[in-house]
């Protein structure tokens, strides 16, 4: 969820549908890979992913506070599902543990990603959410927004980088 913290960060909601791209592209990486690993196609190093994964977020905070107009950059979509790709990995570990030796694991897959894609989705409203009350009511510019909410997540996953270590 902290991802989507970082990758929300720069929105706000007349640029919902701009956010809505990022989230498919999230989603369908961490979907696909989710589904690949679970199943066993596709074997990775579980400590490997688990560093990877801060550092998707590290990347994604610091891109907000190094960029000033992220909603226009095409790559970012791009990134975005790379990134989602590593978040799936991280899933089917705990995915595996949890439906191991289950014969309807693929229905369960279903329904787990569900699970992960509502929660997403109200983390992502809260944030919009909170959005328009610092901006509109408490009258935050939305840049400085975006950089609160980026130095944030930057710190949160700069401390699991280096907790890894």
């Amino acid at each position: 969820m902290l991802f989507i913290l970082a990758m929300a960060a720069p929105f706000t909601i007349s640029d919902w549908k701009k956010l809505l791209i990022l989230v498919t592209a999230f989603t369908l990486g961490h979907s696909l890979t989710l589904a690949l690993a679970a199943s066993g196609i596709i074997k990775f190093n579980s400590g490997l992913i688990e560093l990877l994964i801060p550092i998707t977020i590290f990347i994604t905070a610091a891109s907000n506070l190094l960029y000033k107009d992220l909603k226009d950059l095409k790559w970012r979509y791009l990134i975005t599902l790379g990134f989602g790709l590593i978040h799936g990995m991280g899933f089917s570990s705990y995915f595996r543990m949890m439906y191991e030796g289950n014969s309807n694991w693929i229905t369960q897959l279903f329904l787990f990603n569900c699970g992960v894609e509502i929660g997403q989705l109200l983390v992502l409203g809260l944030i919009m959410l909170l959005g328009v009350l610092a901006t509109s009511a408490l009258k935050v510019e939305k840049r400085k927004w975006t950089i609160v909410l980026s130095v944030i997540a930057a710190i949160i996953s700069g401390y699991l980088i280096l907790d890894k270590f």
